[in-house]
């Protein structure tokens, strides 16, 4: 009984009775673990607690099924309609369907689309379907913004004083680098920033989204000259890739632009680790577990479950707050240590030949990545691969093969929550406006 009941035992001890080998000793260290076993017995208020928690964790799985099937149904329905209509129950529970506005825009290729976009917001929470080739009715696509993400998209493109009736000015420029497949992140940006408003859709593809193909890793250097890099591929398609090097990093170890940068992603281990020391990792979303833990309330909701969907819904305004507090630092500094010291040497004379070499002369401002470090933003809950993340990854594919079921937020956070993995792992890196 002993044995049976001492987790990974039994297999080894029978192995030494086989061959010969001491028996007692191994007996009395298996009796001492299971002496030491954290799971000696339970009491039954312990047994009626652990019942009743299964119980919340079962309702939560539920009413996480009932949030993915009606994802799944609209999904479905959009993509068997041939006018790509979306049915809607209303309050009285009559079903209407909603017909999806074609919109224009732009592949990779440079070639322009229409597609049929289904937008609608649902119990408050913001939903988009939309159809990456309008011709193809399996690329038909189910996203579901991150909630914030309106207030971090007017914050970083200054939007947010033309609402308050002043003069725009744009705090930070935005680039995405991510392992997603490029039409479907194009499309996904699109749809996240609809007016453009952090710069034009045309500089996409050319100046401002990387595609990293997995399992490389994202480098800030190489999202910051994708411009650059692009403009070669294009003009040499069998060239030199102008990529980022360890030799390269190496001989400038330090540029300006990457040093005024910060990225915004979920993850850390997709990033180079030179990269890394300017990340904001915010927490993972995921937009039907969240929500339902939010419907069902503090008191029927696991407390984990419901406390973590309450982070997550702030989780965007504390990346606001945060890239406030960087922004003003790093400005602080500029105005009163560097450039007294440059209006200096401008008014005492400067060699010609160091004019275009500022950050030689200069005293080095404090980069981004050791302002973060002394931020106020609490680190997640939890980060990375957590059974949290995985625990519904089954019901996630109710889609069927050729039917993609995905969840967007801001590049900062995390985009598709259902189709592919790979798709999840996107990062926005900003680099701070003058």
């Amino acid at each position: 009984t002993a044995l049976s009941r001492t987790s990974g035992c039994t297999n080894h001890t029978a192995l030494q009775l086989l061959l010969g080998l001491p028996y007692r000793e191994s007996k009395a260290a298996e009796l001492r673990s299971l002496d030491s076993s954290p799971n000696p017995g339970m009491t039954p208020e312990q047994l009626e607690e652990r019942f009743q928690a299964l119980g919340c964790e079962m309702a939560l799985l539920e009413a996480e099924a009932a949030l993915l099937q009606a994802d799944f149904d609209m999904l479905d329905s959009y993509r068997r309609d041939p006018q790509c209509r979306v049915p809607v129950k209303g309050p009285g529970g009559q079903a209407r369907m909603v017909d999806p506005t074609w919109e224009k825009a732009r592949t990779s290729r440079g070639e322009e689309v229409a597609r049929p976009v289904v937008r609608l917001e649902l119990q408050g929470r913001p939903l988009v379907i939309t159809r990456i080739n309008p011709e193809s009715k399996s690329t038909s696509v189910l996203l579901r913004p991150r909630a914030g993400w309106g207030a971090l998209r007017d914050y970083l493109s200054g939007m947010e004083d033309v609402r308050g009736g002043a003069a725009r000015k744009q705090r930070w420029e935005v680039f995405i680098c991510t392992t997603a497949e490029k039409e479907y992140a194009l499309e996904a940006w699109r749809l996240l920033d609809p007016e453009a408003s952090l710069f034009p859709h045309a500089e996409l593809a050319s100046k401002r989204m990387l595609c990293v193909p997995h399992p490389q890793k994202k480098d800030l250097l190489n999202v910051l000259r994708w411009e650059q890099v692009h403009a070669q591929m294009l003009a040499e398609p069998q060239g030199q890739s102008l990529m980022v090097t360890d030799e390269m990093r190496a001989s400038k170890p330090e540029l300006d632009t990457a040093a005024m940068s910060v990225i915004i992603d979920d993850r850390a281990d997709v990033w180079e680790e030179a990269s890394r020391k300017a990340l904001l990792q915010v927490m993972p979303f995921h937009p039907h577990k969240e929500a339902a833990a939010l419907d069902m309330g503090a008191g029927s909701a696991p407390a984990a479950e419901y406390t973590a969907a309450r982070d997550s819904e702030g989780e965007l305004q504390r990346v606001v707050s945060t890239l406030r507090e960087l922004r003003s630092k790093f400005y602080a500094e500029l105005d009163l240590n560097i450039k007294p010291e440059a209006a200096r040497l401008v008014s005492t004379g400067i060699l010609e030949q160091y004019q275009a070499l500022p950050l030689e002369i200069l005293s080095p401002f404090t980069p981004m990545s050791q302002l973060l470090a002394s931020s106020s933003f609490p680190p997640p809950a939890a980060l990375g691969q957590t059974e949290r993340e995985d625990r519904a990854s089954d019901l996630r594919l109710l889609a069927n093969d050729s039917t993609m079921l995905t969840s967007a937020a801001a590049a900062a956070a995390a985009w598709p929550a259902g189709a592919e993995k790979a798709a999840a792992d996107t990062g926005a890196a900003g680099r701070g406006a003058s």
